[in-house]
């Protein structure tokens, strides 16, 4: 078994990711991850794929016969994709910088993903949006903010289900303790 930050961190698996992350329900082929990630070989992104299936971090949700050959439908194991605080600790501070690197690239190519959109739309209205702001907290407040994030987002990511027909956003947030 690979190291779990290392298989997450590899910029195609990362795309793979995100890719399934906005199809959860029937999963998705090879061929539907071709036409959305369109900048990755077809062979790379079947070796990636298998090393995602291998690492249990996605799974196999159903299976077609075309012709001779079997499609296979993929999607995310629940909780599968993200690291523990275990693993997290494990990390070397080098490990730590390229994992959040990844992070940072992803959201930067989704973000132009998005822009290229309103563009082909021809629509100049941008609903992206970003906040950076230092909170002065003690431990305990702090620690009660992050049970209260944590359910606010949890309440929302559990509508997806009977949101189904609207556009997904991504929210993503980083927690960096000052010095």
């Amino acid at each position: 078994m690979r190291n779990k930050a290392e298989v997450l961190m590899h910029p195609v698996r990362m795309k793979i990711l995100q890719t399934l992350m906005h199809n959860k329900e029937e999963g998705l082929s090879t061929l539907e991850m071709i036409s959305v990630i369109k900048d990755v070989p077809q062979a790379t992104l079947y070796r990636h794929i298998q090393i995602l299936v291998d690492e249990n971090i996605i799974k196999i949700v159903k299976e077609r016969k075309v012709r001779s050959v079997t499609e296979k439908f993929y999607a995310l194991n629940e909780g599968a994709a993200k690291l523990s605080k275990e693993d997290w600790t494990q990390l070397t501070t080098k490990q730590k910088l390229n994992y959040i690197s990844y992070y940072q690239l992803a959201l930067l190519s989704q973000y132009q993903n998005y822009l290229h959109s309103l563009d082909e739309k021809e629509s100049t209205t941008d609903l992206a949006t970003f906040s950076l702001i230092d909170l002065t907290l003690t431990d305990d407040q702090f620690k009660n903010f992050e049970i209260e994030l944590n359910d606010l987002l949890t309440k929302y990511y559990n509508m997806t289900e009977s949101n189904k027909g609207f556009e997904t956003k991504t929210i993503a947030l980083n927690i960096i303790p000052k010095p």
